[in-house]
């Protein structure tokens, strides 16, 4: 399968094909089809019902019929070049019907709908328009209605509210069966819970589920559910795509995965993705719908490995061998399972049909613009491969019920004005578009809108509605809370004067009953003062008693604590014993004598009373211990204080005194017994402690009874005291409660009054604002009914307006919406307008402070961008928005651009941080990466919101801001960028500039007046901030006080406070304003300056049409009006004016005011003429004289709109066709529809002798008009000249500018770097561009010298850009921007991606921290030659400067003599020769530069090179070598060695540029006619100029040329008159384009036919006109012998052949394109594009002849040929007379007459050449073909003209461009024979380009010299236009 035969190449090499045998395999027919789709369908409905069987053959025939109808509806075009419907559509169209079961297919209707379905998606998703859809909508309805019966259908169609012709997989929920789906409402439902659920596993998407949308999702489903399924959806950004196929794909239950585009992602990690994906798919067998968009394809190599991805699945280049054996064995034992052989053929194939199934890619692209429609043809693999799914740009019906769906849960809308609503939004998205195109058409600007900004419309105006509705009932609230807590005031006041007089009396009782209380309490207090000091005495008594009892008391505590740890060993001792442990003693029968003596011991101290027993034995022990535990109680219990003291005693004496009456002895004998011993020894030491205490307790006990008895007899005596004390106490309270009383009453009393007070202040104090707040809660009460208007103009306006300028704004709003919302009776306030509803005074005046211009669309800009809800883009050349941005945030703001390495680390570490980011200066596209940043996409992971950027996650701070600034000033953003930000244009307006310039102005002029403006300005500003945050401070206090308001003094003083204040700047804002007025009258003086500054500036930002390089920065132009100013005479300060223009006193402010402007205007038109090229000179002046006269009102647009175009009505007679060109007639005609222009044509016939004089004057301008035209506007005369003398046209509008603003604007200044140097500064880079033989850098370097800055000083670094030299230049750069110094970087433009990268960004920051002696000097070639445009941001920030040679010959005389000085003529011997040869020199140096103009052969686009057949590079060096080399020849030579000096000036100097041999002919006659002995005696240069006097010095010579040179002509370069004709001609229409192409456009115009219509138009006319090839067999079959003449024809007819086949061809192959039966190429394109242009095809040029002719002429010529060959080719004999113009290879046929000489006369053929002789005779006089030779025809002579009757060359008659020549007659000579005598040697060229298309030399006879006519150009053409 080697061909498409609709698209990619048709033709094979025949070299190739020959080894093959080639099929042609055509569409297959009805009954092959039929068999085909019956074999399959038919088995599938086996298993159907009856009827669903019967139904196979019908479904099989609506397929086919439906399939042939789309195929004639849809023809694949240019535009449309993927309407191919081929087999494979068919077939998808089956596989839809082969999802159908038995079980839910069980009906007929229900298969017929199936079928339908299917249909539309094969078939219409892929259509482009509505239009399209509805034509395919009514096809298949028709289609449907022949063949079935299905009920219901129409309802699938209706416009409006169509029910869902859908079938899915997830129609029944769970499962996956294909089925239909009833209602929308339903799919809804499904596809909303399928969503929420996506939402809880995935980034959550908020997704709008409208009609179309929940369309979109079924049918991606439908797609991606086929193996192999793969889809294209295509829809400009913001539809959606990405959004619904992630849902699609969630449905489907597959994996997504899209590239995470990083700043290093390219193609190694694209195939690692790749790579993953066949495994993931191949290996593991995981479904995944491979998602990719259009912005993801960083590098176009990515769709080759798409494309084959698509095709096949097999990626050649993908997998190593490695891989692949690892993917081939991964899958082997599912091969084997399968019961497949496991070769590795079969496993790679079916590891890639795995691939195939399980992998879907899902590509998301953009139609707009080229790039789509070009990858499609590069890879055909993404339309053939792919089901498309076209997103439709949404009809109104969906624009309507989009928004209704969305507005619906708004509250308190009524029915009514919600469907107002919903049309309303709809209409503004279509005003919106339709204004974008009409931008496009005049401002040539380009905006988008999208689904998705449709969207954001109805998402920002639900929000902001909100917010306004709850601001204003939170203002509404705070206003009636004010007024409230006023009207209670108000209310209490009078009841308050009553509550006071009760109140006063009630003080006076209480007063009188608190006195009487006093004198009371006085007698009571005295008797308790004598108690009191009765019982003191008895107190300090008592008090001495019970300080001793307790010293006693603490004498016998510290005794007892003695005790303490005895009664605790003893205690111890018990504690070791137990029961078991005492047992155990009493059973020993013969204890030691030790354990005896302890059981007597105890028997001792336990005896009864002291009565010690006599017994104390071991068994009368025994017994004493008796029961255990009773024994271990009585010890526990002992009585230690009432021991008897005789046992204690018989214990010491008989037990303790023995030594081994121990613990711990006796414990080696018995533990028991070691325990009781214990406790014996410790009960007797405490008896003798005890002994000493008891006594002491006795006494203690008599001591505390006695303190008894004294406290008694005390507490009485303080029981009475007490009585007293609270008696007197009793009465204190009483007079205490009645003072508090007596206090309250008169604190009562007061408060009443101070709330009296307060309340009147309160209410008198806000009366102003309780009427104020009254009126505004009612005007609130009427806002907030309006507010749903008011609210949708403010949010459409924010939506949209942003990328307009101010007047599409204004046409928006003011022409398109408002007068909608008024027609549909939508609430609003009358008058409304955006900014009414974004912004208040207050943040007006905050905006202006901060830095933003006050100009309504600054202010304009700024709400926008306050409001959006997406991050703002601004359009921002002159940088006002960024220096707005970067005030209002400050240090807050981090500023980067994306040419800064590693500038993502930046962006996340802003979004981490909530920092607010600002890019600056893009591109016209954002970097891929930054896609999620841009478009706000965050997910929620727990708490935290994270964003993915690149490959890693982010974490999301709220608080980041993202500003988006472009210095680009009319950047071309895609739909993506559009949908995602909102663009902002700051394009400065002429007013808004005009008020910065008055500013300006008025701070140069009157510093005191702007100084006080700009104060008031901002204390205006601060004040009504001030005013508004008092007033809100005042309510908020109101609304906040608590409980009662009148109590609150704080809040009433601070209230009062705020009403003062307010007050006083409400009186200082009126004071202001009555000042700003005054100050602004004054100033107002000065308005025309900054009038016309603004012009000048609107003047220069459009250059950039004119040339890329015309770019300028506003801070330059704003340095250079400033410098304007400076340098005008009569001011106060006139330091900087020039010496000469200083006036001795001010001038008064009207005269000032008109010096100002001049200067201004002067000064700028000079700093900006400076670095234009000399063509467009003139150009920049007459637009800004149009510019002058139109802000003036004297512009006629009328006229003016003609002269640009210069219009021709055609199919006139002309009755004066001898003076009168029927092209100016034509003009005429046009013309005469003006006003006062009506009577042209009959005055030209009727005054027909005076228009001819003036018609045939050289210079008509200078002369006046005929008649009383004289007395028209010298603009009006303008059209004349247009009409009339278009080839004067130049020199009229140089005239008319000199007139209106005066001739120092058409009179260009030489190149002064000096005077240019002097704007330089450190951060102002002086930017050359350079010219043939300029050297940049010796003019630096010679500047430099004088100021110090040289190589040799260290000061100084010259580096010529190229291979390797870019470090070199940045390290200079670096240095001397540190340390002082210049840096020249030539030829920047051989380095361009350095230039726009480092140096651009370097240059950028170039005034940061340099050096003040820095300076940087840029040189470049001008373009053309720029193959890539230079940074805008260089050529703004540097000064421009041209250095061409001067155009006109006065000019570029001077220039070449100012090259000389008195001091090198001093120098010279002979300096009278030296002068007139070097003055000589400058004439010859000025001459052939000058020459140029008149038409140089090989510059691109040339018509003409009647100068020069090509460019030479003749520059000053030229000139100054030759000077010294004339010097050093006059020095060594006696005489003048003229000879000498021509060779060596015309061979070598300048001869060594000259490459053509008939240039160099043209240089040696100049100097053959100066350099000559005459010369020393003066000669004439050309007529009224001769050689100035020798005698005359530089400075006397400078003056001569300025005051003698007479108007300039083309008999100053030997010319004829007639050269400047149709130069001048070439210039007038340049200029009046290019005039054209400054000019705003505007709106209105019929649509014109489309590139494709207009092609096929000619295509179709030029298809009947081609003739048939010429038969070569039967040509070379009619001659036995091939003469030479024969060979030529034979020859010119193969030639011809090639072409007339290659023409055919592409015709034919354009014809099929344009019908849609090709896929359009790129050379189809090219050759439609050059059809539809008028222009001959590339392709067609380079098999034909060289020819400048348009296509229309070109094949008429052709044609003539061709007409010239089938007469030759008949008979083959030589033509009577041949035309020699209509042959491929003319030379071909001279050679034939040279080769049938020689052989006739048996000449060598080397040693022969061909003579002409021109005969007397026409061609139709001519009776048989030469004897001796040949007669030719069609040869054109320019530059004179040939006289027939005496048979010489003549001068040409005025206005007589060309001379056809008679018939010529060509002989062969031998060489010897081939001189004639008085014959010009006349190149011949094929077309007036001449440059290397010279035939062949004639000779021409003439009664001149060689110089004569080489000097005037003459040549002979073989083809004239």
């Amino acid at each position: 399968a080697c061909m498409n035969p609709t698209a990619g190449a048709f033709l094979i090499n025949p070299r190739l094909q020959r080894l093959f045998m080639t099929l042609a395999v055509d569409f297959p027919g009805q009954d092959s089809l039929m068999k085909i789709y019956g074999t399959f369908l038919n088995g599938h409905l086996k298993h159907f019902n009856a009827d669903c069987q019967e139904l196979g053959t019908k479904l099989i025939q609506a397929a086919l019929a439906n399939h042939e109808k789309v195929v004639a509806s849809f023809r694949k075009t240019a535009v449309n070049f993927h309407y191919e419907f081929t087999v494979r559509h068919l077939s998808n169209v089956f596989q839809g019907l082969l999802f159908s079961t038995p079980d839910t297919f069980n009906d007929v209707n229900k298969l017929s709908k199936l079928w339908l379905h299917e249909s539309e998606r094969v078939y219409a998703d892929r259509l482009v328009t509505i239009a399209d859809l509805n034509v395919y909508n009514k096809n298949v309805q028709g289609i449907a209605n022949k063949f079935f019966k299905i009920p219901g259908m129409d309802e699938f169609y209706k416009k409006d509210k169509a029910k869902p012709l859908i079938f899915c997989h997830f129609a029944v929920p769970g499962e996956k069966i294909y089925n239909d789906i009833d209602e929308f409402s339903t799919l809804q439902k499904i596809l909303e819970d399928t969503l929420s659920e996506y939402n809880e596993t995935n980034a959550t998407m908020d997704l709008v589920l409208f009609d179309d949308a929940m369309k979109h999702i079924c049918r991606i489903t439908r797609i991606i559910s086929n193996p192999g399924g793969h889809a294209l959806l295509v829809g400009v950004g913001g539809s959606g795509k990405q959004s619904l196929a992630k849902l699609a794909t969630f449905i489907c239950q597959y994996e997504v995965f899209q590239i995470s585009v990083t700043s290093s992602y390219g193609i190694v990690e694209f195939k690692a993705d790749l790579l993953n994906l066949y495994i993931k798919a191949g290996v593991k067998g995981i479904p995944v719908t491979f998602l990719m968009t259009d912005g993801q394809i960083v590098n176009e190599r990515f769709l080759v490995y798409i494309n084959d991805l698509l095709s096949s699945g097999f990626i050649p280049d993908l997998m190593t061998p490695e891989d692949k054996d690892n993917m081939c064995n991964a899958v082997r034992n599912e091969v084997k399972q399968a019961g497949i052989i496991d070769t590795p053929d079969n496993l790679w194939d079916y590891f890639i049909d795995k691939v195939r199934k399980f992998l879907h890619v899902c590509l998301c692209f953009s139609p707009v613009g080229d790039k789509f429609r070009i990858r499609a043809r590069n890879f055909p693999a993404l339309i053939n491969g792919t089901v498309i799914d076209w997103f439709q740009p949404w009809p109104h019906e969906a624009l309507v019920s989009v928004a209704g769906r969305f507005l619906g849960d708004v509250p308190n809308l009524e029915p009514e004005l919600l469907e107002n609503l919903q049309f309303h939004c709809a209409f503004t998205h279509m005003a919106v578009n339709d204004a974008s195109n009409a931008y496009l058409e005049e401002d040539r600007r380009y905006n988008y809108t999208t689904p998705k900004s449709y969207l954001e419309l109805i998402s920002l105006y639900k929000s902001m509605l909100g917010q306004k509705r709850l601001e204003l009932k939170q203002a509404k609230e705070r206003l009636e809370n004010g007024v409230d807590k006023i009207a209670q005031a108000s209310a209490q006041v009078s009841d308050l004067q009553v509550n006071l007089k009760q109140e006063q009396i009630i003080v006076e009782e209480k007063k009188s009953a608190t006195d009487a209380l006093i004198i009371s309490i006085g007698q009571e207090k005295a008797v308790v003062d004598e108690a009191v000091d009765a019982g003191s005495a008895d107190e300090e008594a008592c008090q001495k008693i019970a300080e001793e009892v307790s010293a006693f008391q603490l004498e016998c505590e510290q005794d007892l604590k003695a005790a303490e740890p005895i009664i605790a060993a003893a205690e111890a001792a018990l504690n070791s014993l137990d029961k078991k442990a005492l047992g155990e003693l009493k059973s020993f029968g013969s204890p030691a004598a030790e354990v005896v003596q302890v059981a007597s011991a105890c028997m001792v101290l336990c005896a009864p009373g002291g009565k010690i027993p006599k017994d104390l034995s071991w068994n009368a022990a025994k017994k004493f211990m008796g029961s255990v535990d009773k024994f271990l109680n009585d010890l526990i219990a002992f009585d230690k204080d009432n021991t008897p003291e005789n046992c204690v005693e018989r214990c010491e004496k008989d037990y303790l005194s023995n030594p081994n009456f121990t613990a711990d002895y006796i414990m080696s004998k018995s533990g028991a017994a070691a325990g009781l011993c214990g406790w014996v020894v410790n009960i007797c030491k405490y008896f003798r402690i005890y002994q000493v205490v008891a006594p002491k307790r006795g006494l203690l006990l008599e001591a505390n009874n006695k303190l008894a008895n004294a406290n008694k007899k005390l507490t009485g005596i303080r029981a009475k005291v007490k009585e007293l004390q609270d008696r007197v106490a009793l009465l204190e309270d009483g007079l205490m409660k009645a003072t508090e009383d007596k206090n309250t009453a008169i604190a009562s009393a007061d408060k009443t009054q101070k709330k009296a007070d307060l309340a009147d202040r309160l209410v008198n104090g806000l009366s102003g604002e309780n009427k104020r707040w009254g009126a505004a809660i009612e005007l609130f009460g009427v806002a907030e009914a309006k507010l749903v208007g008011d609210v949708l103009v403010a949010s459409s306006f924010v939506s949209y307006a942003g990328p307009f300028n101010a007047k599409f704004r204004d046409l928006l709003v003011s022409e398109k919406w408002l007068p909608d919302m008024i027609e549909r009776e939508i609430p609003m306030t009358a008058g409304v307008m955006p900014l009414d509803v974004l912004t208040t005074p207050a943040l007006k005046a905050q905006w202006g402070m901060e830095g933003l211009p006050t100009d309504p669309l600054s202010i304009q800009n700024g709400a926008i961008m306050t409001s959006a809800a997406r991050w703002a883009l601004m359009i921002d050349p002159q940088l006002q928005g960024i220096r707005w941005i970067k005030e209002k945030w400050g240090d807050k703001l981090r500023i980067i651009q994306l040419s800064k390495p590693n500038y993502i680390q930046d962006v996340e570490y802003c979004i981490e941080n909530g920092i607010v980011l600002m890019i600056e200066n893009l591109q016209d596209d954002i970097d891929a990466v930054l896609d999620p940043v841009v478009a706000r996409q965050t997910t929620k992971r727990g708490r935290n919101t994270v964003m993915r950027l690149g490959d890693k996650e982010v974490e999301y701070d709220p608080n980041f801001k993202l500003y988006l600034q472009t210095k680009l000033s009319n950047p071309h953003y895609k739909p993506e960028i559009a949908a995602q930000t909102t663009l902002v244009n700051f394009c400065v307006t002429e007013k808004g500039l005009e008020d910065q310039l008055l500013a300006l102005v008025v701070e140069k002029e009157r510093f005191d007046l702007q100084e006080q403006s700009s104060a008031l300005v901002r204390t205006l500003g601060e004040y009504t901030v001030q005013i508004t945050e008092l007033e809100d401070n005042l309510l908020f206090r109101l609304s906040n006080s608590q409980g009662d308001i009148l109590e609150d003094i704080e809040l009433i003083e601070n209230l009062e406070q705020t009403k003062r204040t307010a007050t006083e700047i409400a009186v200082k804002v009126t004071q202001a304003t009555e000042t700003q007025i005054t100050i602004n009258q004054t100033r107002e003086i000065y308005r025309p300056v900054a009038a016309r500054g603004a012009l000048m500036y609107f003047l220069i930002d459009v250059l950039n049409v004119l040339d890329r390089v015309y770019q300028y920065s506003m801070a330059n132009f704003v340095y250079i009006l400033k410098k304007g100013m400076d340098v005008c005479p009569g001011g106060p300060d006139q330091s900087m004016v020039p010496e000469a223009e200083k006036t001795e006193a001010v001038l008064p402010v009207e005269k000032r005011v008109e010096a100002l402007i001049e200067s201004v205007t002067g000064t700028v038109f000079h700093y900006v003429a400076s670095g234009l090229f000399e063509r467009h000179k003139l150009i920049v002046a007459s637009q800004l004289t149009i510019a002058v006269i139109k802000k003036q009102g004297k512009l006629p647009m009328q006229q003016f709109d003609w002269l640009l175009r210069g219009p021709r009505v055609t199919g006139v007679d002309n009755p004066l066709p001898e003076w009168v060109g029927n092209s100016n007639w034509e003009c005429v005609q046009s013309l005469r529809d003006l006003e006062g222009y009506g009577n042209l044509p009959d005055d030209l016939v009727g005054s027909a002798k005076r228009w001819r004089e003036w018609m045939e004057l050289e210079r008509p301008e200078e002369e006046p008009m005929p008649g009383d035209w004289k007395k028209m506007e010298d603009f009006e005369k303008l059209l004349l000249f247009r009409a009339l003398r278009p080839d004067r046209m130049s020199n009229a509008l140089g005239t008319f500018v000199k007139s209106v603003i005066g001739a120092k604007y058409v009179t260009s200044k030489p190149f002064n770097l000096e005077e240019s140097f002097k704007d330089s500064s450190p951060g102002t880079p002086i930017f050359i561009f350079l010219s043939p033989g300029v050297d940049v850098a010796a003019a630096v370097e010679g500047m430099g010298a004088k100021l110090g800055f040289s190589t040799e000083t260290g000061r100084y670094a010259a580096v010529s850009l190229g291979q390797g030299q870019e470090p070199i230049a940045m390290n200079n750069l670096k240095n001397f921007h540190k340390n002082g110094g210049w840096v020249l970087l030539q030829n920047i433009h051989l380095t361009i991606d350095w230039t726009n990268g480092p140096l651009e960004k370097t240059v950028d920051k170039l005034a940061d921290g340099a050096h003040e002696e820095f300076r940087l000097f840029l040189s470049a070639e001008p373009p053309p030659s720029l193959e890539r445009g230079l940074a805008i941001s260089l050529l703004q920030n540097s000064i421009k400067l041209t250095n061409e040679p001067p155009e006109g010959m006065k000019q570029n005389l001077a220039r070449a003599y100012g090259n000389f000085t008195e001091e090198m003529f001093e120098a010279c011997a002979k300096q009278g020769e030296f002068k007139s040869i070097v003055f000589a020199l400058c004439y010859f140096h000025a001459a052939i530069l000058e020459r140029k103009k008149f038409g140089v052969g090989n510059l691109p686009n040339a018509a003409s090179g009647i100068g020069w057949n090509m460019n030479y590079p003749f520059n000053t060096g030229d000139l100054l070598c030759c000077g010294q080399c004339v010097n050093n020849y006059l020095e060594n030579n006696s005489k003048v060695p003229w000879d000498d000096l021509k060779y060596i000036i015309g061979e070598i100097m300048y001869g060594g540029h000259v490459v053509e041999d008939w240039d160099r002919r043209t240089v040696a006659m100049y100097l053959d006619s100066y350099f000559k002995e005459e010369l020393l005696e003066g000669i004439e240069f050309f007529p009224k100029f001769n050689s100035p006097p020798n005698t005359l010095n530089h400075r006397q010579t400078m003056e001569f040329i300025t005051e003698t040179f007479p108007t300039e002509s083309p008999l100053a370069f030997g010319l004829h008159p007639n050269a400047e004709i149709g130069f001048k001609l070439r210039e007038a229409e340049l200029l009046c384009s290019s005039i054209l192409s400054l000019q705003p456009r505007d709106g209105g115009g019929e649509e014109g036919n489309s590139v494709e219509d207009q092609a096929k138009m000619v295509l179709d006319d030029l298809v009947e006109k081609l003739p048939e090839q010429f038969d070569m067999e039967d040509i070379r079959g009619r001659t036995d012998e091939i003469t030479p003449y024969i060979m030529v024809a034979i020859q010119e007819a193969e030639r011809m052949n090639v072409l007339l086949a290659e023409m055919k061809r592409s015709l034919f192959e354009l014809d099929l394109g344009l019908k849609g039966d090709l896929t359009m190429s790129a050379l189809m394109e090219t050759l439609m594009n050059a059809m539809a242009a008028g222009a001959v095809a590339g392709s067609w040029s380079k098999l034909a002849y060289p020819s400048l002719r348009g296509l229309g002429s070109w094949i008429a010529n052709l044609l003539a040929r061709v007409t010239q060959l089938v007469e030759w080719t008949a008979d083959l004999a030589l033509p009577k007379v041949v035309w020699l113009s209509g042959l491929f290879n003319p030379q071909s046929f001279l050679t034939a007459v040279m080769q049938t000489t020689a052989r006739r006369n048996d000449w060598p053929l080397d040693k022969t050449v061909v003579l002409t002789e021109v005969t007397k005779k026409q061609v139709d006089q001519i009776e048989g073909p030469s004897r001796d030779g040949a007669y030719i025809h069609g040869l054109t002579l320019e530059g004179c003209r040939w006289d027939e009757k005496a048979g010489v060359l003549e001068e040409s008659r005025p206005k007589e461009m060309f001379c056809m020549m008679p018939v010529i007659t060509i002989r062969a000579v031998t060489v010897d024979k081939a001189e004639i005598k008085d014959a010009y040697q006349t190149p011949v060229y094929k077309t007036e380009r001449r440059f290397r298309e010279e035939v062949f030399t004639a000779q021409l006879k003439s009664k001149h010299g060689q110089i004569k006519w080489t000097l005037c150009g003459v040549c002979l053409f073989l083809d004239v236009v």
